[in-house]
């Protein structure tokens, strides 16, 4: 007897049904998101919250994850409820979120608690399809000489400035392109720093790094031989102070806020050591600060005004010289 072939359409509408049963099953883990797939700002921002509560309470299974999600901490992989994931004992109250609805991913300044201890946490997370599959930390413990610990320092500033929080009108927003591009010029007038290529600065530009503010406070390093960090941000490109970082490579640009004009950077700062002494472009020859080789992984935060980077905040760790991230780094 011949076989009557089945009827096509009915089962690809079944197959199409239990496909959005499975996303809108996913949504409902995170903050409402659409039937579209897509995450927009409180979804993404949910899922954040969702992970800093997950790993306070030490268990991964709390989260919505992708089968072959990764995770890194510090430039390490790890497996998923190690390294701060066991420590961790709550959430902070500094939160500073950076929401690419684009690229679907959500970007995080902020302090975690280790017993009673604040720590300084940059985190990266990838949505694809309500889930998460991509988990990108850098952890800031301690302090260094007199400074206090970063996410000492941070918890007592309790939240963000203005500026990073504030919305873009519409139609003043930069594309993704020219965020990207200024955000990068930062690092070109830095890196091997001449004086002569710097980045566009607005007026009000101010630079914090691991909780300590690192422009426009002459009160950090009285009595140093050249005290960079009491000039604001473009005079300090414009010194050719900075000519003692070999290189920043690695620069990757993941997450880009259009909405409220901010573009998020990892990178590494390379340092060779070799440099003895800064020829200043006014003249004078100072000191170089590293005499050995010493590499900085950093997660740095521009908030972009009118063409011009108003605010940066950073969050890094010193890392073995030349050291790459395990899994995120593509050249």
């Amino acid at each position: 007897m011949k076989m009557r072939p089945l009827p096509i359409y009915p089962l690809i509408m079944a197959a199409a049904r239990g496909a959005l049963a499975l996303v809108l099953a996913a949504c409902l883990w995170a903050a409402p998101c659409r039937a579209s797939d897509l995450c927009e700002r409180a979804c993404l921002q949910g899922m954040v919250d969702r992970y800093l509560s997950a790993m306070s309470a030490h268990d991964p299974n709390q989260l919505p994850l992708s089968h072959n999600v990764r995770f890194t901490e510090n430039g390490q992989e790890l497996r998923l409820g190690e390294g701060l994931w066991g420590t961790a004992s709550a959430p902070g109250k500094y939160q500073l979120y950076v929401a690419d609805t684009d690229a679907q991913q959500i970007g995080f300044f902020g302090t975690v608690f280790e017993g009673d201890n604040p720590v300084l946490l940059a985190l990266r997370l990838k949505i694809d399809y309500g889930l998460i599959s991509e988990i990108e930390t850098l952890v800031a413990r301690g302090g260094s000489g007199n400074l206090p610990a970063p996410g000492k320092s941070v918890e007592e500033r309790g939240a963000p400035r203005a500026q990073f929080l504030r919305t873009v009108p519409e139609r003043k927003r930069m594309s993704r392109a020219e965020l990207v591009r200024i955000a990068d010029s930062y690092f070109t007038g830095l890196g091997g720093n001449t004086g002569h290529n710097t980045a566009p600065f607005a007026r009000t530009c101010n630079r914090w790094e691991n909780g300590i503010q690192t422009t426009n406070n002459p009160t950090l390093r009285p009595g140093s031989a050249y005290n960079v960090v009491a000039l604001d941000c473009e005079q300090q490109q414009k010194s050719g102070f900075y000519s003692f970082v070999t290189e920043i490579r690695n620069r990757r640009y993941p997450i880009v806020d259009r909405e409220r004009g901010l573009a998020l950077a990892f990178a590494f700062f390379e340092h060779a050591g070799r440099l003895k002494e800064i020829h200043l472009t006014d003249g004078r020859t100072v000191p170089a600060p590293f005499r050995s080789p010493l590499t900085f992984q950093i997660a740095e935060l521009f908030q972009i005004d009118d063409g011009k980077i108003d605010q940066i905040e950073a969050v890094l760790n010193t890392v073995p010289y030349g050291m790459r991230s395990a899994v995120w780094d593509t050249r």
